[in-house]
């Protein structure tokens, strides 16, 4: 009985894509594999990949997901649509640790949630550059809870900042 479970186990598994390994397309997965690099002091290199994956540190297990980033003022920054039904953002709010797969490279930084404040209209900026192709001199951000009737389902962005140093 224990092999049929094991079994029928590794076939859901290596059918739906989701595993022991970082995401698939649109398919969750788990940790991202491989050795992280220095963290880039300018993130502006990722204005050439339209998706990244992030690995989140959950109760039990590591999540992975792909996303949307971008980089503004040589940061980087994920952005999400109905943040809090999302699983990895649920992570997020417990364990900012992250790891990022970019480009075939693995990089830890940490993740802090921005809300109304000075990094909202150049991020706003660059996700209209690199995912609209439109130019706009004042854009702003789409934060907190939406108003009734708003379908912008609560956006939430978070900046990408260095790994706290190991204690």
């Amino acid at each position: 009985m224990r092999l049929a479970h094991a079994l029928f186990l590794a076939t859901a598994l290596s059918v739906t894509s989701c595993g022991p390994w970082g995401p698939k397309g649109i398919i969750a997965g788990g940790p991202l594999p491989g050795a992280a690099q220095p963290t880039p002091s300018d993130w502006s290199f990722t204005d050439a990949q339209p998706l990244i994956a992030i690995e989140t540190r959950g109760r039990f297990f590591r999540h992975s997901v792909t996303i949307l980033c971008v980089a503004a003022d040589r940061k980087l920054y994920v952005i999400t649509r109905h943040a809090p039904t999302k699983r990895w953002v649920q992570n997020l709010l417990v364990e900012p640790r992250v790891r990022l797969a970019i480009d075939g490279k693995i990089y830890e930084g940490r993740a802090v949630r921005i809300d109304e404040g000075g990094d909202d209209a150049g991020v706003a900026r660059a996700f209209l550059r690199k995912y609209v192709g439109v130019e706009a001199e004042h854009a702003r951000a789409l934060t907190g809870s939406p108003a009734a009737g708003d379908d912008h389902a609560e956006v939430w962005t978070f900046r990408i900042d260095p790994p706290e140093p190991a204690s």
